[in-house]
């Protein structure tokens, strides 16, 4: 191996971005950093591409995270000019689950992958006034993250609320008759 293909190599890893062949991994809890991290990922990996037209796939097997940065990465992937593929290797849960969902491309999953949706959470505390404004705010968060399912899946807001009362774990198969993914594939055939 030559020295730029090692160079190369490393900084994939320290990345965790395939320049090759367009993968990005969301391995980790979707929080500010993540949100950061995935966007900036996201540039670097286009601006790599040199304004060439190329999917990018997004790798997710993560247990989920913030709502708020996991609003800002659906944002950004649909803002983008370039398809964002998704693709779920192991799990896709809460925040993860939304994200997978959101793929602008092609959102496979691995037969033995598992996603898990449920109605978020929030650790309010302080004065009533405070509790019940961060309530409603959490309230109307899981209507607009029920809405996108909604508009990403083909099923109604209120199916998705209705499924997400509790934690709700998915199979490939439940996971592709819901619309949450458009294939489930055995091979590399999600690249």
């Amino acid at each position: 191996m030559n020295n730029e293909k090692k160079r190369m190599v490393f900084k994939e890893l320290e990345y965790g971005v395939n320049f090759e062949d367009g993968l990005i991994y969301l391995t980790y809890d979707i929080d500010t950093d993540a949100l950061y991290h995935l966007t900036s990922r996201l540039d670097q990996l286009k601006n790599y591409y040199n304004g060439e037209h190329k999917d990018i796939t997004l790798m997710v097997s993560s247990f989920g995270g913030d709502v708020y940065s996991m609003l800002g990465i659906v944002d950004y992937i649909r803002a983008l000019d370039t398809k964002v593929n998704t693709h779920c290797v192991g799990m896709a849960m809460s925040a993860a689950a939304v994200i997978l969902a959101c793929g602008t491309g092609k959102r496979t999953m691995t037969k033995n992958s598992t996603v898990m949706i449920h109605e978020g959470s929030a650790l309010e505390s302080g004065k009533v006034s405070d509790v019940i404004t961060g309530t409603d705010n959490l309230k109307k968060l899981l209507t607009q993250t029920n809405k996108i399912l909604g508009e990403v899946t083909n099923k109604t807001a209120s199916f998705w609320k209705k499924l997400s009362k509790q934690d709700t774990y998915l199979t490939a198969e439940q996971s592709l008759e819901y619309g949450l993914i458009d294939e489930i594939v055995e091979d590399k055939s999600w690249k």
